[in-house]
């Protein structure tokens, strides 16, 4: 989603960690085809308001990864779920 060393929800450039949007057993390709991004701790794992603990802000990014995923492979939401096991739009 996108390699710029800043956190993608606050933009700040301190305490920045690699979060892969799809993990678990995706980790890989998310690795792979780009569905990561840098996430500040507080956004991250330290806090209730990090993806790890806020459902909300994290479907947010898989919607986001989602889109940029088809868009940038001229896929479908088909293709998304057969690659990824199921559709967050």
């Amino acid at each position: 989603m996108s390699d710029n060393k800043v956190c993608y929800i606050c933009g700040t450039i301190y305490g920045l960690h690699k979060h892969h949007i799809f993990g678990g057993s995706n980790r890989k390709k998310s690795d792979k085809d780009g569905c990561w991004c840098y996430l500040c701790g507080h956004h991250h794992n330290l806090s209730n308001e990090g993806v790890h603990f806020n459902r909300s802000a994290d479907l947010k990014l898989k919607r986001i990864c989602e889109n940029a995923w088809i868009t940038s492979y001229n896929k479908t939401e088909e293709d998304f779920i057969r690659e990824y096991g199921r559709n967050y739009l």
